[in-house]
């Protein structure tokens, strides 16, 4: 009997039986990503980067598109890291996936609820400058106590913490 052919044969079925482990062992990798969740204390904001973001499923282009999310400078909180992908989730508790490159460190808040009253001062015997509607992107400058430091439309002026969702400082300092 001629046993270079059943070497061959024998050598070709550990090959196959190698390329099926690595598939398995890849699938597997590929299917359960390990995503580092953030404590509340470690959860951020941050904000959208372009007007167009597609918000996915989970951390890869190859997921599907949950919404196109239109609001530039939209305020986001970062819950969930996985390499270049941040879970994010938005002022009304949807929860999704985008690239890093689509956010930005700017700080900017959403008003919440009701039409919000800014001041000229923080203070609520303070002159009021204009009322800001429910769902406006405003910009965020500063906390102090309970009071926030915004910019909307080329006005500034305070308005309650309590009144806007956003960054963690404003938040924070709310309950001071």
């Amino acid at each position: 009997m001629d046993n270079s052919i059943y070497m061959t044969k024998k050598f070709r079925f550990s090959v196959f039986r190698a390329a099926v482990l690595v598939s398995i062992l890849a699938l597997g990798f590929a299917v359960t990503p390990c995503a580092a969740k953030l404590t509340g204390a470690e959860a951020y904001y941050a904000s959208l980067r372009d007007a167009k973001t597609n918000l996915r499923s989970g951390p890869g282009a190859r997921y599907p598109v949950k919404w196109i999310l239109t609001r530039e400078t939209m305020p986001v909180k970062i819950i969930r890291e996985f390499d270049v992908w941040r879970q994010i989730e938005l002022f009304d508790g949807e929860t999704g996936w985008v690239h890093m490159n689509l956010l930005s460190g700017r700080k900017t808040a959403i008003i919440r609820d009701k039409t919000r009253e800014m001041r000229a001062k923080p203070a609520e015997d303070a002159r009021i400058l204009l009322r800001v509607e429910p769902g406006v992107i405003v910009k965020l400058d500063q906390c102090v106590k309970a009071w926030c430091s915004i910019g909307v439309s080329g006005y500034e002026g305070w308005i309650p913490a309590a009144a806007l969702w956003g960054d963690t400082a404003a938040e924070e300092k709310s309950k001071e």
